[in-house]
């Protein structure tokens, strides 16, 4: 270890420390506690957002996707597309390698990565006060950590067109987005994900969230489907009037039912519930959950954003923790890039890594780092704010 890593005391072993005192009072079984998922099981398995590269990172750990299968979850078919930040993925990997520095993440091979935005459509209703915007009569909630993929929601016309990464709340039919891909050119197909309502059957007609649907006789709604089940539709992108219609209409299938080796993962899933029966079961991102297990219980509803803890088995996944995150927790959650430093501007105090600009200012750790030469590869842990990075540490990565 580098002499300038000794000399800082890392907030990341505190954490740690900490977490794992929570997974041990929450009734976490064996194996070492590292960013709520054990590394006791033989396979791991998570969903949540990008939220750094190196190979890529979601849910505080580092994934290999050197040799991953990485597949759409609108039709399963392999896909050459970069994983952008911000988007939603699930992973199924190997178990996971603790870190060997305090201030690391764990790290573990990812065998399969499935990704998918919820919505598509044109933009409508841009409200920059509220940070809000709408698709297809739907309302996205923009964050201080969603990403554009070119400028922000100042910059955003009705001339465009999105495709949305997030999480929807199906009790108001909101978005609340993680990455937002922006385009001048209308797509084939367009998408929206929520509540379906209203259904009528015999007059092949519905609700989702706040959009009036029809379908044909060519396009099968699924029998299991009733009043608030959570569907995911796709959009010709001419509708009929006010009403849009559907060209396919489904239920998420639990990514659960894809996990292809026959291992005891251990899993973290963020996420928003999306079913609701009780405080012990629920289901989250299409994901059914046992929390009978935890206790004290938190106070549950449809909508809420949570991260669930716990180990899958029997297709479900036994919950050892659960948490509800609030929009503050949220934005506050930090970002984390592993690479090369370059273009260091003392006056502009700026620097990049990984193709991305960090600002950083004299509370941000570890600012030695920078006048090292050659430049060295390191972590950072950055927040999101304005459309801008903010470094808050740096450190050496071995």
């Amino acid at each position: 270890m580098t002499k300038i890593k000794q000399m800082h005391c890392s907030r990341r072993l505190v954490l740690l420390t900490i977490a794992g005192a929570v997974a041990q009072l929450a009734g976490c079984g064996g194996g070492t506690n590292v960013s709520g998922l054990s590394s006791g099981g033989t396979g791991s398995f998570t969903t949540g957002t990008i939220t750094g590269f190196g190979s890529i990172i979601v849910n505080g750990i580092r994934y290999d996707d050197t040799i991953a299968t990485v597949l759409s979850q609108d039709d399963e078919t392999s896909s050459s597309q970069n994983l952008q930040l911000g988007m939603v993925v699930n992973i199924e990997g190997s178990s996971l390698t603790p870190s060997a520095t305090a201030t690391g993440l764990p790290t573990a091979t990812a065998h399969r990565i499935t990704y998918g935005s919820e919505w598509a459509g044109p933009v409508s209703q841009i409200n920059v006060g509220s940070s809000s915007f709408e698709v297809l009569g739907n309302r996205v909630d923009v964050l201080s950590t969603t990403l554009f993929s070119a400028g922000d929601i100042s910059t955003l016309t009705s001339a465009q067109f999105v495709e949305i990464y997030g999480y929807v709340d199906p009790t108001d039919g909101h978005i609340q987005a993680s990455r937002v891909e922006v385009s001048t050119t209308q797509s084939s197909v367009f998408k929206l994900s929520g509540a379906i309502t209203q259904i009528n059957r015999a007059n092949r007609t519905a609700i989702v969230g706040n959009t009036a649907i029809a379908w044909g006789t060519s396009v099968v709604l699924p029998d299991a489907t009733q009043d608030r089940s959570f569907v995911r539709v796709a959009l010709a992108p001419t509708p009929a009037g006010t009403t849009w219609t559907a060209t396919k209409i489904g239920l998420p299938a639990s990514p659960l039912t894809n996990l292809s080796r026959d291992q005891d993962y251990e899993a973290e899933v963020h996420g928003t519930i999306t079913a609701y029966t009780s405080n012990a079961s629920f289901v989250v991102n299409g994901i059914p959950v046992n929390a009978a297990s935890v206790s004290p219980a938190p106070q549950l509803s449809a909508g809420l954003r949570v991260e669930v803890k716990g180990a899958i088995r029997q297709g479900q996944l036994m919950a050892s923790a659960v948490e509800v995150k609030n929009k503050q927790q949220i934005e506050a959650e930090e970002f984390e890039f592993y690479g090369f430093v370059s273009n260091v501007d003392t006056t502009a105090r700026t620097f990049d890594l990984r193709g991305q600009t960090f600002d950083y200012d004299n509370q941000t750790e570890h600012l030695e780092i920078l006048s090292l030469n050659p430049p060295p590869y390191v972590e950072v842990k950055a927040s999101r704010a304005g459309g801008r990075w903010h470094a808050l540490e740096i450190d050496l990565e071995d």
